[in-house]
């Protein structure tokens, strides 16, 4: 199993490519093992790796709400250039979102929902899974920035797949062509970010069978968070949808035995945990699932062999 990968503090164009011009002939591959074997993987695996390694980290660049963006230390706060957003300060609550986005597709409104649900705004922590860089079913736009940008957060984005097609379904039919061709997960704070890195996790099926083809795998984004009241840390995860539950609580153990390497922090572990319950690593196994729990009765299920949140 690989290592944590570090983070490349850099602007967003550390994740532009050339690759879409080998898409056409990476799509003839079958798997995953078919195409690392092949010449041309080898001839282009090094930029492949540089980008599925990086972490795109940002620091806020743009004025939300007409309040410049927080960066807390002593001589800002004193010299009243800088004042703390409302959640800033020495409150022991941490507000926290965890929000699988969909590829960021209906960007405005997700942006809009952020801003002024009364649910959803004014969050210290932001776990987000399903961004998009470069894609064209979500414009082409760097989903992960324009959020950032428009709530003056901190932003870290790590990229997960290379999207040799433009999606599944109805999204092979949108207009216009990938760019950057990039999909990932993103953590958004209030408060600067620090050790930021990725646990990279094994896939529960192969991306390269299939009709959407993809280079790359599930990754969980970690940061220690700089917050005055207390430092703690973060984890953006997302857990494997075609898989069993048995390869889902192997990618949970690989992250929990990571975080047990590092120095001891409060943290908050959140995202997509894909927990359908039930095998869903190929179509049939989802199916005879699907239907062992409607002869085992729906109500039976939802009281009995679902789990249930406890409140303490």
């Amino acid at each position: 199993m690989d290592t944590a990968v570090a983070p490349q503090r850099s602007w967003m164009n550390v994740l532009e490519h050339d690759l879409n011009r080998y898409f056409p002939e990476l799509l003839r591959f079958e798997s995953t093992p078919e195409m690392e074997a092949s010449e041309l993987y080898q001839r282009i695996r090094p930029e492949v790796e540089r980008i599925l390694n990086t972490i795109v980290l940002s620091e806020p660049s743009a004025v939300a709400d007409g309040l410049a963006p927080f960066e807390f230390n002593s001589s800002n706060v004193a010299s009243g250039k800088l004042q703390p957003p409302a959640t800033a300060g020495g409150s022991d609550l941490v507000s926290a979102l965890a929000w699988n986005i969909e590829r960021g597709i209906q960007l405005d409104g997700i942006i809009d929902a952020l801003r002024t649900h009364p649910q959803l705004k004014d969050k210290d922590l932001l776990l987000l899974t399903e961004l998009d860089y470069g894609m064209a079913r979500s414009a082409n736009r760097f989903v992960a920035k324009e959020i950032a940008d428009a709530l003056g957060m901190y932003y870290a984005f790590a990229p997960v797949y290379i999207a040799l097609q433009k999606g599944s379904g109805v999204e092979e039919f949108v207009e216009g062509e990938n760019t950057n061709s990039s999909h990932g997960l993103a953590m958004f704070s209030r408060y600067p970010m620090k050790n930021v890195h990725a646990i990279p996790l094994p896939n529960g099926k192969d991306k390269m069978w299939g009709k959407e083809k993809r280079i790359g795998r599930l990754r969980a984004l970690v940061a220690d968070i700089e917050r005055p009241a207390g430092e703690f840390r973060a984890v953006t995860v997302h857990l494997d949808a075609h898989c069993s539950r048995a390869h889902r609580r192997l990618q949970m153990k690989l992250i929990l035995d990571h975080l047990e390497t590092l120095p001891p922090l409060p943290t908050i572990l959140g995202g997509d945990w894909n927990t359908t319950t039930f095998n869903s690593q190929n179509a049939t196994r989802a199916i005879m699932g699907y239907w062992r729990r409607v002869f085992m009765g729906p109500k039976n299920v939802a009281r009995n062999h679902l789990p249930h949140a406890a409140f303490l």
